[in-house]
């Protein structure tokens, strides 16, 4: 007796997710060709990507380590450490930081023993609102550590105007905004050091990995230090370093503190590949981009998308004109929309469409902060607002067959709501 076929399962949407998986055959033969090589650890491949970033953004010096948090952590070392000169920075100084942050640009400060100063943020950027600093700066505030957010590319005129009035250090996170350009200017090249991030989800991903650019030859040889336990081994002034202590073995000489967060060597193999596929997947992102914005102004015009000023009819112009870089889709609420933030999450994941915050909100509301010292400016509305009424889905350069069908389908069912 034959037994009666079973009926096909289901089938549901394409889920349309927060991350794409970028990583392609290319980048997989290279990783074959370092595995094949024996040679793991930070090598000649990691030498050969930092030199083809650094020219790719436009800096002198680029120095990559095992993640962007792990870049935010050295550039937070390079303010209150030097090995060639004093400290920038002393312990109990303050930073500004925007409240709407990821927590690894904070912690660091607070790690070196820095007060990191919470500043509001402005709507349409979602950066770091000067008007919110101004108000906030006090007497010992000495460095500011910027965030370019989710690929937006902030005005760096005014920013280095204010920096330079108030005689503050500059940092730039420009971890969620690699391809993004202010004046035809790269972000992260306009202070004393700008970090990257090349994780999963980002621009450019080499599974793990971060860099750290800067324009002073005496800084990247600190930070080569740093990430590799003090050592002076990938210094450019090592051979002046050995003259100077001549009764200490200079294959084991430490010319500061550090940690160990080196990349390897297939973090490098993989990142010279994606950086040559990167101008192609930023104008993918930026397309997208633009298709969203139309499909919300039909179906949801009570739902922004926060950057939307920004986007162009023409995804492919020269690099050096792109202001965003879209790492990510942030959408805002208007304060009459028909329904509130997590209803909203709940229907998109209902059609398929994952969601998050954008990024931490206001961090200063999170619990984490009472255990560190800091100050608050007077008001954060707009980083509450942000909160209470915002969320971001993904953008993806490399889009799984049915993925984008269901966003669309998602976002065309708000107009029922």
């Amino acid at each position: 007796m034959t037994s009666a076929a079973r009926p096909p399962a289901a089938v549901g949407p394409v889920p349309y997710r927060l991350a794409a998986d970028t990583i392609a055959h290319d980048e997989i033969e290279a990783a074959k060709a370092v595995l094949d090589s024996g040679r793991f650890t930070m090598g000649p491949r990691v030498r050969q990507f930092e030199e083809e970033f650094a020219a790719w953004v436009g800096a002198r010096e680029a120095v990559m380590v095992n993640s962007g948090s792990s870049a935010n952590l050295l550039m937070a070392e390079a303010l209150t450490r030097g090995t060639r000169g004093p400290a920038r920075l002393a312990p109990g100084d303050e930073v500004l930081v925007p409240a709407l942050a990821w927590p690894t640009t904070v912690w660091p400060i607070v790690q070196h023993g820095l007060v990191p100063v919470f500043v509001d943020i402005e709507p349409n950027t979602l950066g770091l609102s000067l008007e919110s600093a101004r108000a906030t700066i006090g007497p010992r505030t000495r460095a500011m550590f910027l965030i370019h957010p989710l690929g937006r590319a902030l005005d760096m005129m005014a920013i280095e105007g204010f920096c330079r009035t108030f005689n503050l250090e500059l940092l730039e996170d420009s971890c969620e905004s690699l391809g993004s350009f202010w004046s035809g200017r790269h972000v992260g090249t306009f202070g004393l050091a700008g970090s990257f991030s090349f994780y999963f989800s980002h621009h450019l991903s080499t599974i793990e990995g971060g860099m750290v650019v800067t324009e002073a030859p005496e800084l990247a040889d600190d930070l080569r230090s740093f990430r590799a336990h003090g050592w002076v081994r990938d210094r450019s002034d090592r051979v002046s370093w050995a003259h100077d202590f001549p009764d200490i073995d200079s294959r084991f000489l430490f010319a500061t503190t550090g940690y160990n967060v080196r990349p390897m060597e297939l973090q490098g193999a993989i990142g010279s590949v994606q950086l040559r596929r990167l101008d192609t997947m930023l104008e993918a992102r930026a397309r997208l981009a633009r298709d969203v914005a139309g499909w919300l102004a039909q179906s949801a015009p009570w739902l922004e998308l926060v950057g939307g000023d920004t986007i162009s009819s023409d995804p492919t112009l020269p690099r050096r004109t792109r202001s965003h870089s879209w790492m990510t889709l942030p959408l805002r609420l208007a304060e009459d929309a028909p329904v509130a933030r997590d209803t909203l999450m709940n229907h998109l994941e209902l059609q398929g469409v994952e969601t998050r915050p954008v990024i931490a909100g206001n961090l200063a509301r999170h619990p984490a902060a009472r255990h560190i010292p800091h100050r608050v400016a007077a008001s954060l509305k707009e980083s509450d607002a942000v909160l209470d009424r915002a969320l971001m889905i993904g953008c993806h350069p490399v889009l799984a067959p049915g993925a984008r069908a269901t966003l669309e389908r998602a976002i065309a069912s708000l107009a029922e709501l």
